[in-house]
């Protein structure tokens, strides 16, 4: 059994000079008796390591030394220094025959020295050997041309050149919130070959910073690029002098100034009953005028007009207007109604100065049916209808029409009964 042991320990020896681990042996496990790490004692006259040896990436320190050999000997202590000018123990390897350590260190320019000690199974330490980098490993080539591409649609463009630095896995762009005034990172790309970025979450017109690094695959980053500046294209200014007609039958036009931009696509027309409600868009025109219709009169109704421009940027909404229609024209007042020589004569009043001329309408009863008779285009106030017969009532109300053909409410009705030579009026005002 003892020669086991000792062909055993020769050959995993001859492994680890030669560079191959033990996991490709298929050896037997073997292990060491627990040892209190807490209470070692430093013994002066243990063997240390030799052949020590230090090696470092941007990211990694490997230390090589030669196994220490003799009775009791357990294992290795690596200690690295600390901002406070001691070291701190990183690493405790329970096996003799280990020969190699790689420490992940990112920051080489400051913990830059090691130690090693050996320790023994009955509680002793040796004397440290020390170690430093003498030569950091080149740090990654930074980026050199880096720029932002302003005046673009809801989007800022950056572009650099790629870094010849195999090592470089990547790139990390950082943005400068221009609210908080603190640097966040903006997009991570896993490419050495990336060229180009787009940010999309712009406002438009405001000024953006921009700084790019190099990353290698281990997140190890190179110095930042110069930082550059670039913001989206400007929204199109508001629309100004804005109009809308009150004086117009049945129809609001509205005009505005044109706007100055030289790339105007169309404007949006947007409308509301009320000046502080929703506003809809009813319209798009490339024209600085605009009519907007009604079957109605007396329709008011509130406008906003904005710009947009060949890349669909949309102004802010100009201030609201108020449109309207004429009102309705003032009915006739009817003022007498009687047979004079058998026919009917009607008079009246204007109660509104834009009629012109006036519509009657007459209604009787015809049999079985109600017969309706309309004179238009009548201009005079006096009106005599000699179409009568005796024992008939007929009614009668009187409209406006003004110089646009729009007609008004009709007037109060009268009656008036018909009797033989004689008749008997009803008037109602």
């Amino acid at each position: 059994m003892k020669r086991l042991v000792v062909s055993i320990s020769s050959v995993v020896l001859i492994s680890l000079f030669s560079g191959c681990g033990s996991k490709d042996l298929n050896l037997p496990k073997f292990s060491l008796p627990i040892l209190d790490m807490s209470n070692l004692r430093l013994d002066k006259s243990m063997p240390t390591v030799k052949n020590l040896k230090i090696k470092s990436s941007l990211s990694e320190v490997a230390l090589e030394w030669s196994p220490v050999r003799g009775k009791h000997i357990a294992g290795y202590r690596i200690y690295r220094n600390n901002k406070n000018g001691g070291f701190d123990l990183i690493k405790s390897i329970p096996d003799p025959y280990a020969a190699h350590y790689t420490d992940v260190n990112k920051n080489q320019r400051v913990f830059n020295r090691y130690k090693i000690s050996v320790y023994s199974d009955d509680g002793r330490v040796s004397m440290p050997r020390e170690i430093a980098i003498k030569k950091l490993a080149k740090p990654l080539t930074p980026v050199s041309y880096f720029i932002a591409v302003s005046g673009l649609p809801n989007r800022v463009k950056l572009l650099w050149r790629i870094v010849d630095d195999v090592r470089v896995a990547g790139y990390v762009i950082y943005k400068l919130d221009p609210l908080t005034k603190s640097w966040r990172r903006l997009a991570s790309l896993d490419k050495r070959l990336s060229v180009e970025y787009i940010d999309r979450d712009v406002k438009p017109g405001v000024k953006y910073s921009y700084k790019i690094y190099a990353i290698d695959e281990n997140g190890i980053i190179s110095r930042s690029s110069k930082i550059v500046t670039g913001s989206s294209k400007m929204l199109p200014p508001v629309v100004e002098n804005v109009m809308a007609t009150t004086n117009k039958a049945r129809k609001i036009e509205l005009i505005w100034k044109p706007s100055p931009i030289t790339d105007l696509d169309h404007y949006n027309i947007y409308a509301s009953n009320f000046v502080d409600s929703l506003y809809s868009k009813i319209a798009q025109t490339r024209s600085t005028h605009f009519v907007d219709h009604f079957d109605e009169d007396g329709k008011i109704r509130f406008y906003s007009i904005t710009a947009v421009d060949k890349d669909g940027l949309e102004s802010p909404r100009s201030k609201p207007v108020k449109g309207m229609t004429l009102p309705p024209m003032l009915p006739p007042k009817i003022t007498s109604a009687k047979i004079i020589n058998n026919s009917v004569e009607l008079r009246w009043q204007d109660r509104d100065k834009k009629a012109v001329k006036y519509n009657i309408y007459k209604s009787y009863w015809d049999g079985w049916r109600v017969k309706k008779v309309k004179i238009s285009g009548f201009k005079a106030k006096i009106f005599l209808d000699p179409k009568i017969r005796a024992n008939k009532t007929y009614t009668y109300y009187v409209t406006a029409v003004d110089k646009y053909g729009i007609e008004s409410r009709k007037s109060r009705s009268i009656e008036v009964q018909v009797e033989g030579l004689s008749s008997k009026k009803k008037l109602w005002f």
